[in-house]
C-alpha cells in the first residue's frame, strides 16, 4: 500500500537510522495519532507499509558535492496506490517532513515526491492489485462489523470503520459518516462544499 524511500547523504543518520526509518512507516505518525480505522485494519495496513534508507556515497545539489558541514538533505518517495496519490499527498508530505524535521533538529531541506503506482502494478501475494484490492484486503477483518451495524463504510476510500469511541465521524442530513481519518473526512467536507457551491 506504501512503499516508502528515504534517500539521506551517507553519514547524516549514523545511528538515528533505524528510528527515522521507523517513525516514517508508522500508523500512527501518518495519521496524527489516534485516529486509527480500527485494531484489525490497521494491522492489514501495517504490513503493507514498508521503508527502505538509501545512503548515497555522493550527493549533489546546486552543482556541488554535499560535505558533513552542509545543511541536511533529504529526499522522500512515497508510493502509493495511483487512484489515492492526488488524495494523499499534502498529508504525506507533511508527515514525511515533519518526522524528518523533529528527528534531525537542525532545519533540513526536505523534498517528498509522492508517486501514484498504475493500477494492477502492485503485487500482494504474488498477484498483481489494484486500489480496490487492497481496500478489500483492509476491509476483510472487519466485514462483519458492517454488516451487523457496528462499522461504515469511508464514503471517500471505501474502508470500513469501526463504529467505536475513537471512530471520526460526521452526521450530514440525519446520516452518520464514518471516516478512517480526519484527512478523508476533511476532504468529504471540502468535496461537499464545492458541489454545494456549484449548484
Amino acid at each position: 500500500m506504501m512503499f516508502i524511500e528515504l534517500f539521506v547523504p551517507k553519514g547524516v543518520l549514523d545511528s538515528d537510522r533505524r528510528l527515522v526509518a521507523e517513525r516514517l512507516g508508522s500508523l500512527h505518525e501518518l495519521t496524527g495519532g489516534g485516529e486509527l480505522i480500527g485494531d484489525a485494519t490497521a494491522e492489514v495496513f501495517r504490513s503493507m507499509f514498508q521503508v527502505v534508507v538509501h545512503e548515497p556515497d555522493v550527493w549533489v545539489a546546486a552543482g556541488r558535492a554535499l560535505g558533513p558541514a552542509d545543511r541536511p538533505r533529504y529526499l522522500v518517495r512515497v508510493y502509493v496506490p495511483g487512484p489515492w496519490r492526488k488524495d494523499m499527498s499534502e498529508a504525506v508530505v507533511s508527515y514525511a517532513t515533519k518526522v524528518l524535521r523533529e528527528s534531525d533538529g537542525r532545519d533540513p531541506d526536505v523534498q517528498v515526491h509522492v508517486l501514484g503506482v498504475p493500477e494492477g502494478g502492485i503485487g500482494l501475494n504474488g498477484r498483481a492489485t489494484t486500489s480496490e484490492g487492497i481496500v478489500e484486503l483492509l476491509n476483510a477483518p472487519v466485514e462483519t462489523d458492517l454488516a451487523g451495524g457496528r462499522a461504515a463504510r469511508d464514503p471517500m476510500c471505501g474502508v470500513i470503520v469501526p463504529l467505536d469511541d475513537d471512530a471520526v465521524t460526521l452526521e450530514e442530513d440525519g446520516v452518520l459518516h464514518a471516516f478512517c481519518c480526519s484527512g478523508c473526512r476533511d476532504a468529504y467536507v471540502d468535496r461537499r462544499a464545492r458541489q454545494a457551491a456549484r449548484s
